[in-house]
């Protein structure tokens, strides 16, 4: 496409977020953003309701002796942001994982416990990237993942992968994207004994190949912890993004010597799953606007239908259609009358608003709108169109 924008440039036009000097690496996020963004939380919350995961929530802030048992201090320490409390070494998490692991073993689990899923969705992340290489919503200092733990029997392990591969491509082609798999196994700078790290993948492999998922091999392209798979899309310029990932963990219950109670009565060690499913939602939002060009479907638009009056005369017409719009949770505004009519038109087209409703004379003798939608334009009775409106956001319509 041509006239494809970068997301800042879209993000600017749209009034939907603001960069800062005073905030390097982090956006701002205006209301209209934050539409976009409260969507896409809920969206992953529902699918985590669904696969029965607790939300769980843990500190920003943490002593270093949590990364040093978790392993991110001696393999991840020139990415993270740490500094000194009262003679202390404290870090902001680069990952939820390490605090997971304590919820774990707060308590005593039994086999019949398992699988526990936890997931932090609204997780705030902090990594002090390579300097020059932050730009935009692709990379930042700070982001929000929406993460989350499996802590499974090795026996439950083949399900649980399924189960992960299927929602993923489930949610990408709610947006419309095709999904690629990446296989990536132990690289040179890992931790924990090499006979785990062969469970790990095996598992891995099993599951993949159980649900004749094509995959591309990347040898030594695994995290220091585990071996994973990233699920990559093409958005419309052909460009491929890594998305979601899947990683097995069979280190991490070993550092925090996490246990279950087996069926024979002796503790087990659990087997860890870390997944997400948009990677982090200010990237996921980029890419997002970038592959639309910033035509949302229309359950993600901030603003959903715009009513525009011919004349004064047709504003309490339009006021009127508002509220029953808002009433049905449709996001609707008004364009009152102040510029001509074919101005307030481009200027909705020009917002990226999926429904224009123009109301004049003819419409509100009628009780009805003429509505413009995806090129067309048609004149349509007030109750059909919210019926209308209402599934195709029900439907999460591409």
């Amino acid at each position: 496409m041509s006239n494809q924008k970068d997301h800042r440039e879209i993000g600017r036009e749209l009034d939907l977020f603001s960069f800062h000097d005073v905030a390097p690496g982090a956006p701002f996020w205006h209301p209209k953003g934050m539409i976009i963004y409260k969507e896409l939380e809920k969206l992953i919350r529902e699918e985590n309701k669904k696969m029965g995961y607790g939300e769980v929530s843990t500190p920003i802030l943490v002593k270093k002796e949590l990364w040093e048992k978790s392993g991110h201090w001696e393999t991840f320490q020139d990415n993270m942001f740490h500094f000194q409390i009262n003679e202390e070494t404290y870090g902001l998490k680069p990952m939820n994982c390490p605090e997971g692991h304590l919820i774990f073993s707060n308590s005593i689990r039994s086999y019949k416990d398992l699988p526990l899923r936890l997931a932090e969705p609204t997780g705030k992340l902090h990594r002090k990237e390579v300097s020059g290489s932050v730009g935009g919503l692709f990379r930042l200092y700070q982001f929000t993942q929406d993460d989350a733990h499996v802590y499974c029997r090795p026996d439950q392990i083949e399900k649980e992968i399924s189960d992960l591969l299927k929602l993923a491509l489930k949610i990408h082609e709610t947006f419309g994207f095709k999904s690629f798999f990446r296989f990536a196994t132990k690289p040179d700078k890992a931790i924990g004994e090499p006979k785990l790290w062969e469970e790990a993948e095996n598992g891995l492999k099993a599951a993949l190949e159980k649900n004749k998922i094509n995959y591309e091999l990347r040898e030594k392209d695994g995290t220091f912890y585990g071996p994973k798979i990233d699920i990559n899309v093409k958005d419309s310029l052909n460009r491929e993004w890594t998305i979601a990932t899947i990683q097995l963990d069979f280190q991490s219950p070993e550092r925090f010597e996490l246990e279950y109670i087996d069926k024979d009565g002796i503790g087990k060690r659990p087997v860890i799953i870390h997944r997400a499913m948009l990677g982090s939602f200010e990237r996921f939002i980029g890419i997002l606007l970038e592959h639309t060009n910033g035509n949302l479907p229309l359950w993600l638009a901030p603003v959903q239908a715009v009513l525009i009056p011919v004349s004064e005369k047709q504003t309490g017409y339009a006021e009127k259609v508002l509220a029953e719009l808002k009433e049905n949770k449709i996001r609707a505004e008004i364009y009152e009358s102040g510029e001509t009519l074919p101005k307030r038109i481009r200027e909705a087209e020009l917002q990226k608003i999926p429904y224009i409703l123009v109301v004049g004379e003819k419409e509100e003798k009628n009780e009805s709108t003429n509505v413009r939608h995806k090129g067309d334009e048609k004149e349509l009775q007030i109750e059909k169109l919210i019926e209308k409106i209402k599934k195709e956001i029900e439907d999460k319509s591409i």
